[in-house]
């Protein structure tokens, strides 16, 4: 019979075996070898995050290993050198998640892992370090939860002070104190936000001193948050510039020329700077796509933007034939990439280099019993679709049922005036 005893210390990891031939023999041997933390924190570096989660199940030494902050930052740190595509795909109303290794060589396969799947889930966030928020169906009650696709663990949030129907959930890090954050976006002057990882879970009320509509379209650089939406108070587009750290909200008015790229394009993290993907299809390109637009936020404070245009080579038609593409984000070597609105067999993601006017295309394997349904998404967007076009009528709709009205009552004020005079 043999028995393995673990003991800890602070920096030696202690395994004892001892062996016993029979119960009642008492002769017995015993070894001891101590092994560093640091080596333990190395071998679990190099397994995957559905593994690591599974050891957490081998023993308290193996959950106080896993859980301390430096391995988390360590793990954070080398995810970084081997990046990984995470897919959501919608199938009969559930959600499943999908992950692959990000390849550069159009000669690879990829194949897909299947992590977990959810019921009842809708507006899924951005990945932010691995984690999706996402709203779904409990107990006869709609929640917002928080879900590791790799593990599968998830945390139910409370139930937000307001019972506004339909405020928008943004899902947000702030790296200087390593906070995750939800923010509650009401067409209000008052919004709500819940910090993870502070003990009890509660909400909060902030101010916000615009109102505003939302637009499509979001994303976090370096702490900042950044959404298009529309001045409810004036009718002007707007960049919101929610400070995740202070819990600040900035404004950049949106010029006209820039007004399209803000609201109907795909806004991405380019080199740390806010900028923004689009062609005449708004945040979709095909085969009939002539040019693709980069715009770059240089200076926030100056309201300075850089425009650069693409012109897309002769053989793109061909090419891209028939397929409807979606902007995904830009890689570190400034390669754009491009996702199927639609899961199509084989599936195919695209790397467009935009200097050189290259593209190639690796093959994702594993999803293939989605064939027609919502494509797989490295993030997905309420209403996302062929309706970006449609939210930009609406916002104009908006934008010009607010003027006629301020016009009507600066009539209506002056004829006051010169009734009186």
């Amino acid at each position: 019979m043999r028995t393995l005893r673990r003991n800890v210390t602070e920096n030696l990891l202690t395994i004892s075996r001892r062996r016993t031939e029979k119960k009642t023999s008492p002769n017995k041997t015993e070894k001891s070898v101590q092994i560093p933390v640091d080596i333990i924190i190395e071998i679990l570096l190099r397994l995957p995050a559905k593994s690591i989660a599974t050891c957490r199940c081998v023993s308290n030494l193996w959950i106080s290993v896993i859980c301390r902050q430096d391995f988390t930052e360590l793990f954070l740190t080398r995810s970084l050198h081997r990046p990984q595509l995470l897919f959501s795909c919608i199938k009969d109303g559930n959600l499943f998640f999908f992950s692959s290794p990000q390849l550069q060589s159009p000669y690879e396969n990829s194949s897909a892992i299947s992590l977990k799947n959810f019921s009842l889930c809708y507006k899924i966030s951005r990945p932010v370090n691995g984690l999706i928020c996402f709203k779904r169906k409990e107990m006869n009650e709609t929640v917002t939860v928080i879900c590791n696709p790799s593990t599968g663990h998830t945390l139910s949030l409370p139930k937000p002070m307001k019972t506004s129907i339909g405020p928008s959930r943004f899902f947000v890090y702030e790296p200087i104190q390593k906070q995750f954050k939800v923010l509650l976006s009401y067409k209000s002057d008052e919004h709500q936000v819940l910090t993870l990882g502070t003990g009890e879970l509660s909400w909060r009320i902030i101010e916000c001193s615009i109102p505003h509509i939302l637009g499509m379209s979001e994303i976090c650089i370096n702490g900042v948050l950044y959404y298009p939406a529309i001045n409810l108070s004036s009718g002007d587009y707007i960049i919101v510039c929610f400070d995740v750290r202070s819990e600040k909200f900035r404004f950049i008015t949106v010029m006209e020329e820039f007004i399209k790229a803000a609201h109907d394009g795909t806004l991405i993290n380019y080199n740390g700077k806010l900028a923004s993907l689009v062609s005449e299809r708004y945040c979709f390109v095909d085969g009939r796509s002539k040019s693709i637009e980069l715009w770059v936020l240089q200076d926030a404070e100056k309201k300075e933007w850089s425009k650069h245009t693409y012109v897309l080579p002769a053989w793109w038609q061909h090419r891209i034939g028939t397929l409807n593409l979606r902007f995904v984000g830009v890689t570190r070597t400034n390669e754009i990439m491009l996702s199927p609105c639609y899961q199509t067999v084989p599936f195919d993601v695209y790397y467009f280099n935009i200097e050189r006017k290259t593209m190639m295309s690796v093959a994702i394997q594993g999803m293939e019993a989605f064939q027609g349904h919502l494509g797989p998404d490295w993030f997905k967007r309420s209403g996302c679709g062929c309706g970006c076009g449609s939210l930009r009528k609406r916002v104009v709709a908006v934008s010009s049922v607010i003027k006629r009205f301020k016009r009507l009552v600066e009539r209506l004020i002056m004829g006051a005036f010169a009734g009186v005079l």
